[in-house]
């Protein structure tokens, strides 16, 4: 019996973490969460279900079959033209898919099948669908938002990676932050703007706690900084939308963010 349950374990091991087989199939989920991505992109902002019609060729209206709809291989085999009528598709499409295909892939290797994959894969993937939304209608969607609470929730509850009295001081500071931001885009703008911003930092300062919270707003705020003076140089007066930074800042975070306390904790030594 003892040795039945040991080749179980083996066999669990090998499929949770480290077997090419898994991996294959993190990565080909990864490419279909990126495919869903792309239609949240497309509907949700419109006010269009998420469910109802099937896909349909944004170009002509008409139905796109199965076989047309095989996330990253279909825009391949098309060359990037769709099926029914010849117009372009948008690279966005398969970019996005592989990001998604990368993110899971990536985590699987570094974590194998687990509470923190689940978690952190469905954040990851959720600031990429905010993300590309921001950048393009300059919304961050309630529902997103609150989605993103709800994902924090089930993992403070399931896998705690700090203690609720962290996760408040996080949203705390992310609230306290984010506030900031708007009291100075009201000073220079004479409206006040950002509600959306507001809500997703309460949300990831909650999700990531204080400490880890700072160094995803420093990401955040020095990478929209260049790309605000990129901007200017190049004569463009848009307004710089946050959630794309927020996003860079919670992604350097999770791959780096022990280094990167390290690092600073250093920095703050040597300076004494």
């Amino acid at each position: 019996m003892s040795d039945w349950i040991s080749m179980l374990e083996e066999a669990w091991i090998m499929v949770t973490w480290g077997s090419p087989l898994a991996l294959l199939l993190t990565v080909i989920l990864g490419a279909s969460l990126g495919s869903f991505a792309n239609v949240v992109i497309w509907r949700l902002p419109r006010g269009q279900s998420l469910v109802k019609p099937a896909s349909r060729c944004p170009a002509c209206s008409r139905p796109i079959p199965p076989w047309h709809n095989i996330p990253i291989l279909s825009f391949m085999l098309l060359r990037g033209q769709a099926a029914c009528c010849g117009a372009p598709i948008s690279a966005r499409y398969p970019i996005i898919e592989l990001i998604s295909a990368l993110i899971l892939g990536t985590l699987y290797w570094a974590e194998g099948w687990s509470w923190v994959f689940l978690f952190t894969g469905a954040w990851m993937i959720l600031l990429l669908i905010l993300a590309v939304i921001d950048l393009e209608f300059y919304r961050l969607p309630n529902p997103l938002v609150a989605a993103g609470a709800v994902i924090s929730l089930l993992w403070m509850i399931v896998a705690p990676q700090q203690g609720w009295l962290s996760a408040a001081a996080g949203f705390g500071t992310g609230l306290g932050f984010a506030g900031l931001m708007m009291l100075v885009g009201k000073a220079k703008t004479g409206r006040l703007a950002g509600f959306g911003d507001l809500k997703l930092a309460a949300v990831l300062g909650f999700t990531f706690g204080p400490g880890r919270f700072v160094l995803l707003m420093l990401t955040a705020a020095l990478s929209a900084l260049v790309w605000g003076l990129i901007q200017r140089r190049r004569g463009s007066e848009r307004r710089i939308p946050m959630g794309p930074f927020f996003a860079l800042g919670a992604w350097v975070v999770i791959w780096l963010g022990e280094t990167m306390v390290r690092w600073y904790l250093g920095l703050f030594m040597l300076g004494h």
